[in-house]
């Protein structure tokens, strides 16, 4: 007979998948079909759950796109920080171009995630409001840039505001020159890119 203990963590094993087959489905639909033809009917009928079952998850559809926005760009941030840690790199400028550089390149690999994405890279960092920033795998960049300023002692007057704009020039470059080639192709625009990431954190 199973004990209370194991009935629980069976019910909270079902709720993880449940969510889980939400949130694949959802960014399938939203990938083939696209978000504003996408209902949650759609996703719920895909995912093989109650629609009911939708709304103890997610607050509505812009919710659970939000949550996969977050995913995607945490994952492409960490893997590019993962890259990064295995280099020889010596200056707190190369390590950050670097990790944007990876980021590029992963998008330009699966580009589907970029017109997914959108412009909102910057939803993996922050929520609402910029002072409710940062869950663990957000921490790992955010943590890099203010160590990384402080060792160097660059004069950064604000740090967050700082960040918050160099995650949001980098999705939005990326954005208008991958997916719409506005003003040219992200190749051509990189040191253009990164000149002005630099001139953010040294001005």
């Amino acid at each position: 007979m199973e004990t209370l203990k194991e009935i629980k963590s069976k019910i909270e094993i079902n709720k993880a998948e449940k969510k889980t087959r939400l949130l694949n489905n959802a960014y399938e639909l939203f990938g083939t079909k696209g978000f504003a033809e996408t209902s949650i009917s759609d996703i719920v009928k895909k995912a093989g759950v109650a629609k009911g079952t939708f709304y103890l998850y997610f607050k509505n559809k812009d919710d659970i796109r939000n949550h996969l926005v977050t995913d995607q760009s945490q994952r492409l941030f960490t893997n590019a920080i993962n890259a990064m840690n295995n280099e020889k790199l010596n200056t707190f400028d190369e390590r950050l171009i670097f990790i944007i550089d990876h980021v590029i390149e992963q998008l330009k690999e699966d580009d589907c995630i970029l017109t997914f994405i959108n412009r909102d890279l910057s939803l993996g960092f922050y929520s609402k409001e910029i002072e409710k920033i940062f869950n663990d795998n957000a921490m790992g960049l955010y943590q890099m840039f203010i160590n990384g300023i402080k060792k160097e002692n660059i004069d950064v007057k604000n740090p967050d505001m700082t960040f918050f704009m160099i995650v949001e020039l980098i999705g939005t470059t990326c954005y208008r020159c991958m997916v719409q080639k506005i003003p040219c192709d992200i190749d051509t625009y990189k040191p253009y890119l990164y000149a002005g990431v630099k001139a953010l954190i040294h001005q």
